[in-house]
């Protein structure tokens, strides 16, 4: 490695190998995939909406259930939650590995300064000579590599990626997370709903069964009938602890949700579940290469890699280092700044032999590119599915709906109609018994059908994704 001096000849002739360095800089792998170069998007998705859909001005998708509670059970949930704060602590991760790798562009300057004060000994035949030096130095080194075979330009871009990736994936959680607060509080909603369901169907279970024991008593009923109404109420009394209790440990999943202990979140629920909102709109199947935050993430991730490609070609290639020295040096404190020494260095260094080890690092780093392009492509045909699934299943979900109404009425005018023929004498109990049976088994149906009806629809707008984030996707972690 030569030193270049004042009064070397190649000074010049290192001049220009730099100078032809920096104007021929260019990067050998060249990043230009897109999307859906493996995959073919259909042109629209197999099942219609069961509605015309609708577009909200709001994009918080929650807010359309129109219930303040809910809404204030979300906005803690995305400021509280620990996994989601877990997701933000990972962008300022991701942020800071790009300053790091945007700080290889610049030069590095070290600054060093150093005093030593030392004593030798010199023997002259029998003469003892002593001596005592003092050393003052204060010198700065600069250094910089040329990024010649855009190494280092793969690598920041890499990590950009890599943090846009990052705040993406957060935004997938703040989705999951208001997704889960939603289902969750309709299941509170429906639990405590069948609770005091459960509760009318007692007390009108306890009026039969005096009713079968009076009639009893006037010689007109059976021993057998009031043992059957009797198990009939035993049997529905015994549901309400079981929905006490599930309801207790909604209650503590939403704590936990919105980042509370069990028992110190106070939430008030209505009476009966929501109206089912107006169909969001839901665009077509590559829209979610723009509204789903996961698959999005993926295709950055496999944009990463492709640049993390490049970085492995690069290493292959020979580097050219520029170093610069200059600093003082003197034995007195008083003296250190009368002369400065100085010295630039350049250097090409390059691989010759490394046992196919950088070769060994390009195949891998290609194999990581189509790993990550076979995972992106794999988000976005689950994407596609959960799209799909969650349409399919509300539509047929609101006709299950319909059809569990009808059966409630009409097991409500049997259980009317057996119970006039019963009072009429014209039957025994058990018809009654049956009907009763039949329509509060029905009633708590239904109850469960609404509430999974609302849930397809919280699925839906978590398939299709949407335009709201919590955090910015441009990363912040570069020098202004």
């Amino acid at each position: 490695m030569p030193v270049l001096t004042r009064s070397s000849g190649s000074l010049r002739r290192a001049g220009v190998l730099v100078l032809s360095a920096l104007t021929s800089t260019a990067c050998l792998h060249s990043v230009d995939r897109a999307p859906t170069d493996g995959l073919t998007l259909p042109a629209a998705w197999n099942t219609a909406a069961s509605e015309a859909p609708t577009r909200s001005g709001d994009p918080r998708w929650w807010t359309r259930f129109q219930q303040p509670g809910l809404n204030a059970l979300v906005t803690d949930a995305l400021t509280q939650n620990r996994q989601l704060r877990a997701a933000l602590a990972r962008i300022e991760q991701t942020e800071a590995v790009l300053r790091q790798q945007t700080a290889l562009l610049f030069p590095t300057l070290e600054l060093s300064g150093g005093a030593s004060r030392g004593n030798n000994v010199i023997f002259l035949g029998d003469q003892r000579i002593q001596t005592i030096n003092n050393q003052y130095s204060l010198s700065s080194s600069a250094a910089y590599e040329l990024d010649l075979w855009g190494r280092v330009r793969h690598g920041r871009q890499a990590a950009r990626l890599d943090a846009q990736a990052a705040a993406l994936d957060a935004t997938a959680a703040a989705h999951s997370i208001a997704a889960q607060v939603t289902e969750t509080w309709l299941s509170l909603i429906e639990t405590e709903a069948r609770l005091k369901l459960t509760r009318s169907q007692a007390d009108l279970n306890a009026r039969y069964l005096e009713l079968t024991r009076l009639r009893f008593e006037y010689g007109a009923g059976s021993i057998v009938g009031i043992r059957q109404q009797e198990q009939q109420a035993a049997g529905v009394r015994s549901q309400a602890p079981l929905l006490k209790a599930q309801a207790g440990v909604l209650r503590n999943q939403l704590a936990a949700l919105t980042g509370h202990p069990p028992g110190k979140l106070h939430i008030q629920t209505p009476p009966n579940l929501p109206q089912l909102p107006p169909v969001p709109a839901t665009g077509l199947p590559a829209d979610l290469l723009l509204h789903r935050p996961d698959v999005m993430a993926a295709w950055r991730r496999v944009r990463a890699a492709d640049h993390r490609v490049g970085v492995a070609v690069a290493e292959r290639l020979p580097a050219l280092r520029l170093t610069a020295d200059a600093g003082y040096q003197s034995q007195s404190s008083d003296r250190l700044f009368d002369e400065m020494i100085w010295n630039v260095t350049a250097g090409l260094v390059g691989p010759v032999f490394d046992a196919g080890r950088r070769a060994a690092g390009v195949r891998r780093a290609d194999a990581v590119l189509r790993e990550a392009l076979a995972q992106f492509e794999q988000a976005l045909l689950d994407a596609m599915v959960e799209v799909e699934n969650a349409l399919l299943q509300e539509q047929e979900q609101r006709r299950h709906v319909e059809a569990l109404s009808q059966r409630v009425a009409a097991s409500q005018s049997l259980l009317d109609a057996t119970r006039e023929r019963y009072a009429n004498g014209l039957s025994d109990y058990l018809p009654v018994l049956t009907a009763l049976t039949t329509l509060q088994a029905d009633e708590q149906s239904f109850l469960t059908a609404k509430r999974q009806l609302l849930s397809f629809r919280v699925q839906l707008h978590r398939a299709l994704g949407g335009d709201w984030s919590i955090v910015a996707t441009t990363p912040t972690g570069e020098p202004a």
